[in-house]
């Protein structure tokens, strides 16, 4: 009897321990399934970040001959994805009475390589004309006769008829920026120590019927900003000498 006891006690102790070590193997295995899941789901994430990055676009902006805006999109690799021409509002010549203009909120902004001198109005873009410079008119001004446009801010000090080119607006070039450029050229040994300064820098129109140099973009001056006749006819008359400003920059 005792045997029989004894027995039956040992059977129901190794079936608890077997009913046990399964839950404890089943627990485990559930653990390392949840573990390698868990480890799936990050090395997944990481695979997907690093596809993102690889394959994440941005935009290179440019404007063509029209003044709309390009957007280009492309990978940091490279490879081109898309190109985008968003079309701006025409600004150039675009018409405006200027007998509503008060003439000491026009401000003028030269951008040589774009070809376009641009006139605000109280800070906001009132129209842009087409303009050419001189052979050299990505450089800066350094001395008398190397044909470029001077580069920074300078006041309109007159308006005048010329004999050749329409209409003359005269810049108080060499003002104290072009003084210390002048000098610095000087001292870098850019320019000879015999060199001049130079003046008689502005904005001038062009030969009669020679507009067509105008939209060539021809740079033929001495480092003058040049527009088609019409124009500086049209900008002299919001133009207040002694007082408008205009800055010259490259791009």
């Amino acid at each position: 009897m005792k045997k029989t006891i004894a027995f039956f006690a040992l059977l129901i102790f190794c079936t608890q321990m077997v009913a046990q070590r399964r839950q404890a193997d089943s627990l485990r295995l559930k653990q390392i399934q949840y573990n390698n899941r868990v480890l799936e789901e990050a090395k997944a994430k990481r695979a997907a970040e690093a596809k993102k990055n690889n394959d994440k676009a941005f935009v290179v902006v440019s404007y063509d001959s029209r003044g709309n805006k390009v957007e280009t999109y492309k990978t940091n690799n490279g490879e081109k994805v898309t190109t985008t021409t968003i079309k701006m509002p025409a600004a150039f010549n675009k018409p405006f009475d200027p007998d509503t203009i008060d003439k000491d909120s026009i401000s003028l902004k030269v951008i040589k390589s774009k070809y376009r001198l641009q006139v605000y109005y109280k800070g906001k873009l009132l129209t842009m004309y087409k303009s050419v410079f001189g052979p050299n008119h990505l450089l800066q001004k350094q001395q008398e006769g190397d044909r470029r446009t001077p580069e920074g801010t300078f006041t309109i000090l007159d308006i005048k008829k010329h004999d050749k080119w329409d209409l003359f607006m005269l810049l108080d070039y060499p003002n104290k920026e072009s003084y210390c450029n002048f000098e610095i050229c000087k001292s870098n040994k850019e320019i000879p120590e015999s060199a001049r300064i130079g003046g008689s820098v502005g904005i001038h129109g062009i030969w009669p019927k020679g507009d067509n140099v105008i939209d060539l973009k021809h740079n033929w001056t001495d480092g003058c900003v040049a527009l088609k006749n019409k124009d500086i006819e049209e900008l002299s008359k919001i133009i207040k000498p002694g007082f408008t400003k205009i800055t010259i920059v490259r791009n």
